[in-house]
């Protein structure tokens, strides 16, 4: 099975080996053992599940966290000429109902779901007809009430699809798990022998850098004007109002093209600053958070945080999006002082209290016409300015009140859809086909034909939806004029009826409407506090003299980690022992420390060295984690 997953790895990635911990991945996976990999961001973690997929005779289930992501995920197999789809909230159910009937038939290698899907009734009813040789959840840390991103759905995969045979592999990927988020994994996914396969946190070719800015658009200014000699860059502006100044600023006084991107920006023209920066054709993207999840760009030379993020796992994530390709590039973080304050009472004041918690349930329930002890089965679009409205709170306590709300299991809230354009034929169709031929107008009858075609017979018995950006290809009409000529066909010819979904985030209650909300003020502040701890690390890292690298591998659980000797702290470190002692008085501190603790005074005696050089040394030794300070004596830590 291994050789035919290498022949298959060279017959549709192109690629004659795999990449250190890949081959070790899928030869467990293959052998059927539960398996986790925790590779770094950039590691190729999909090849892990999706080479072992075109192995297996059955079907493999990928459980993904957005929309977006599985998106992106099965074009690229596509184009591989490898058999996948997907289905999410941007589906009809008929077309949902569809795919299942597919997957049942042995049509896909891999179908990718979110895990809130496997709770549908649909799901559960389908399950039994599906070949599923291989489970791979991809962002497993999404399990842990102790990950940055905790999604209690993830929680029940294992519940949801306990019916599958023994023989099933299953798999688990994630670039960021601390040990706790390591063990939760473990122990939720109920994985006795798990079998782990790290490459490890250390990112060899990655530069890390803090830069103390007062004035951070001058150091910014400076940051891209040097990085951009070694390639293309991402800033990730925090806002997007810094990310508009930041594009502009950059474009004007550098000359360097520079884009921003956020929820804001139409999603045609995110499309094309995607595409455009992937393609080497855009410089730089100035980005909020959302930039980068599914984007594969190995040769981004630089990203620079104009914002401190929330989570050392945030940070790590964003930036190693630099030097996928292995070649040296550059993770700079501006910070000033005031970042770490700042962050906090941002964190504390968007952070909902449990009263204006019960308001914006209240006012969601509301907004969905729903009674106490009455449920939904379906998620709905639900527009937040009208929340907003309804539970009269500011924007951002509605729009983190949805998040708290999610992870805590009360709503599941899916990710911004993709726009999209719903028609069902009121006419029948003999009637349609009839109008198409004898139309006058050929515009018009060339528009109405193309939809004819495009949503198919089913759309004469339910709503049917396509992507916009699609049926704008299919038509070539900007979406303006789609929308002109679907109101003309529904309020003067009447022979159908459309609706359009635009990027709203999707709700769905997942028990009955409660009178209260089914939890407390402690486990409300146990989860405020968990995220106020994350941050605190993140402000030990910018803070820290130690290697930056060795603080993050520390953070995710590695030991014995060597310095990696190019961040600037390390440099640092090095100029320090230039100006003072050599690596001979070094190691000659070292040895008399090893065997017995010495005062300053005995060592200044021993080494002939002066107390400031000594000072310096023991200073480096310290921040090394080699040498403690204890009642005026230096000892060698064991």
């Amino acid at each position: 099975m291994f050789d035919k997953a290498l022949q298959n790895l060279q017959k549709y990635w192109g690629y004659e080996s795999f990449r250190e911990g890949q081959d070790d991945a899928i030869r467990s996976v293959l052998s059927g053992e539960d398996t986790v990999v925790l590779f770094p961001t950039g590691g190729g973690k999909s090849i892990c599940y999706q080479v072992p997929a075109t192995v297996f005779k059955g079907m493999t289930l990928v459980i993904s966290p957005l929309v977006a992501l599985m998106q992106d995920q099965v074009q690229q197999l596509k184009d591989r000429k490898i058999s996948a789809t997907f289905i999410n909230s941007t589906l009809s159910s008929w077309e949902i109902e569809q795919r299942l009937v597919n997957a049942r038939n042995g049509m896909y290698k891999l179908l990718y779901c979110s895990p809130e899907r496997l709770k549908t009734s649909l799901w559960e009813a389908e399950l039994p007809k599906l070949d599923i040789d291989l489970v791979a959840i991809d962002e497993a840390h999404c399990i842990s009430e102790w990950g940055h991103d905790f999604r209690p759905s993830y929680r029940e995969i294992r519940e949801s699809l306990e019916t599958l045979d023994d023989s099933t592999s299953w798999m688990a990927l994630t670039a960021t798990a601390t040990p706790e988020v390591r063990k939760d994994i473990i122990d939720n996914l109920g994985f006795e022998d798990a079998n782990v396969i790290s490459k490890g946190y250390d990112r060899p070719n990655l530069y890390w850098w803090v830069v103390p800015a007062e004035k951070k658009r001058e150091k910014l200014l400076n940051a891209v004007r040097k990085g951009s000699e070694h390639g293309a860059g991402l800033i990730y502006g925090g806002t997007r109002r810094n990310c508009e100044e930041l594009a502009e600023i950059i474009t004007d006084k550098l000359g360097i093209n520079t884009k921003a991107y956020h929820a804001g920006v139409e999603q045609e023209k995110r499309i094309k600053i995607q595409e455009q920066w992937i393609a080497g054709d855009l410089p730089l993207v100035a980005a909020t958070n959302a930039f980068g999840m599914g984007i594969d760009k190995s040769d981004c030379r630089y990203v620079i945080h104009y914002q401190m993020p929330y989570s050392l796992e945030a940070y790590y994530q964003e930036a190693g999006r630099a030097g996928r390709d292995g070649v040296k590039s550059f993770p700079i973080l501006l910070y000033k002082p005031s970042d770490s304050a700042i962050a906090e009472k941002r964190l504390k004041d968007s952070y909902p209290e449990q009263e204006q918690l019960q308001k914006v349930y209240d006012a969601l329930c509301d907004t969905f016409n729903l009674a106490v002890n009455t449920g939904m089965e379906e998620a709905e679009q639900v527009s937040i300015p009208a929340l907003q409205k309804r539970a009269n709170l500011p924007f951002k306590i509605v729009k983190s009140s949805l998040k708290v709300l999610n992870q805590l299991g009360v709503i599941q809230l899916i990710d911004y859809i993709v726009p999209q354009i719903g028609v069902r034929f009121i006419a029948a169709e003999d009637y349609v086909r009839n109008k198409i031929d004898t139309l006058e107008n050929n515009q018009k009858a060339d528009f109405l034909d193309t939809l004819y075609r495009q949503f198919g017979p089913e759309s004469f018995n339910g709503m049917i939806y396509l992507d916009v950006d699609y049926l704008k290809r299919k038509l070539n009409q900007t979406e303006n004029a789609i929308v002109k000529g679907l109101q003309v066909l529904q309020a003067h010819d009447q022979i159908l009826n459309y609706e359009t979904l635009g990027e709203l985030p999707l709700v769905r209650l997942i028990e009955e409407r409660q009178r209260n909300l089914p939890f407390g003020r402690t486990q409300l502040e146990k989860h405020r506090n968990s995220l106020l701890k994350k941050l605190d690390y993140m402000g030990r890292y910018i803070q820290t003299d130690l290697c930056r690298e060795v603080f993050i591998r520390n953070y995710f659980g590695e030991e014995n980690v060597s310095d990696c000797g190019h961040c600037d702290n390390c440099l640092d470190d090095m100029g320090k022992t230039e100006k003072g002692l050599n690596k001979s008085d070094i190691q000659q501190l070292t040895d008399i420390l090893k065997n017995g603790s010495r005062s300053m005074q005995e060592l200044h005696k021993l080494t002939g060295n002066s107390k400031e050089q000594l000072k310096q040394a023991l200073s480096y030794l310290i921040r090394e984690e080699k040498v403690t300070s204890k009642a005026d004596k230096y000892e060698w830590k064991a």
